[in-house]
């Protein structure tokens, strides 16, 4: 089975990626997905929905340290199946790629899959203030990447584009650059693309033996049951500083109080998104660091809304966000 990793920063355009690797990338290919929330309720994985694929979905964590172990499990669980010839792996914003590479080097998991490119999402517009809000976690997305995607071209100023270009190349000059509008590309080159250097590095670097042109039979001989809280010492984990909470989006909102909520939400607030309703409208709600995007989505059993950010005051942001469907219920 080949194992795709995609990685960037909350609100890149991973889930967007995802979606056209596992729609375009199909073809006569048996595809899954391992979608990674860092938050309580999964939100990407209800994007994904309605796709003909293998879905698992792992929230409440990290995959490169918190949620390791139920990753190697998902893998395992995917691998089994024996049909599966793709799995993509959408990380959660916050995962730090180093770690992911440790992962599928360690002795448990080295040489078992196929490994694609890493991949990396980069917001252009946000390159800048994201590096210096971020410093090396942000870095690391970008120089632990085989393939950088630059998305959101169509949104950036030329002089900002060639600067996040010379910054990003000076970061990392190995990797294949691509420049999309929302990840608009030949996906054969994420899926049908070279085995990842930059893990063949990792190994090589630390004297590990990985076999990189492994037979890629799925029947091998292997216990599931591994212990995998001894791998790493995580001490000096580099995270992203961010918490999250999850808040019920039940009821109907007016559309332009919702848009008014965004725009004075606290600048610590660095993502939110799910499905709510708006003037009976059901709709998904992608709010990234200043930017609100509302699209209509079709009728949904449960509505929450997930927010994402370092230190946020949810008490205040819990009243500002249900005064908005309190007030339609007054009103109404």
């Amino acid at each position: 089975m080949r194992v795709n990793m995609l990685f960037g920063f909350l609100g890149s355009g991973k889930t967007t990626l995802a979606r056209r690797l596992l729609q375009e990338g199909a073809g006569d290919r048996k595809m899954a997905v391992i979608v990674n929330e860092f938050g309580d309720v999964g939100i990407d994985g209800a994007i994904l929905e309605g796709q003909d694929l293998d879905m698992i979905e792992l929230t409440s964590g990290c995959l490169c340290c918190t949620l390791k172990g139920s990753l190697i499990n998902a893998i395992e669980e995917l691998n089994d199946k024996e049909d599966i010839d793709v799995c993509v792996i959408e990380a959660t914003g916050v995962a730090e790629p180093e770690e992911m590479i440790e992962t599928f080097t360690d002795e448990t998991m080295r040489g078992r899959y196929e490994m694609g490119p890493m991949v990396t999402v980069i917001d252009i517009p946000k390159f800048t203030r994201l590096r210096e809000m971020l410093g090396p976690f942000y870095e690391a997305q970008v120089q632990n990447a085989d393939v950088l995607i630059l998305n959101k071209v169509d949104l950036a100023t030329a002089a900002d584009l060639e600067t996040a270009r010379e910054a990003i190349v000076e970061l990392n000059d190995q990797a294949e650059l691509m420049f999309t509008e929302q990840c608009e590309l030949d996906v054969n080159k994420i899926i049908a693309g070279a085995t990842s250097r930059k893990m063949i590095d990792y190994a090589d670097s630390r004297g590990i033996e990985v076999d990189h042109h492994h037979d890629h039979d799925h029947h091998h001989d292997h216990d599931h049951h591994h212990d995998h809280d001894h791998h790493h010492d995580h001490d000096d984990h580099r995270h992203a500083p961010a918490q999250s909470f999850v808040l019920d989006a039940e009821g109907s909102a007016p559309r332009l109080a919702m848009e008014e909520f965004f725009s004075s939400i606290p600048d610590n607030v660095w993502r939110v998104k799910g499905y709510t309703r708006l003037e009976s409208q059901p709709v998904l709600i992608q709010f990234t660091m200043g930017q609100l995007d509302i699209t209509d989505a079709e009728p949904r059993d449960n509505h929450h809304m997930v927010f994402i950010g370092p230190d946020m005051d949810r008490d205040t942001i819990e009243k500002g966000f249900r005064a908005l469907y309190d007030a339609a219920k007054a009103v109404a």
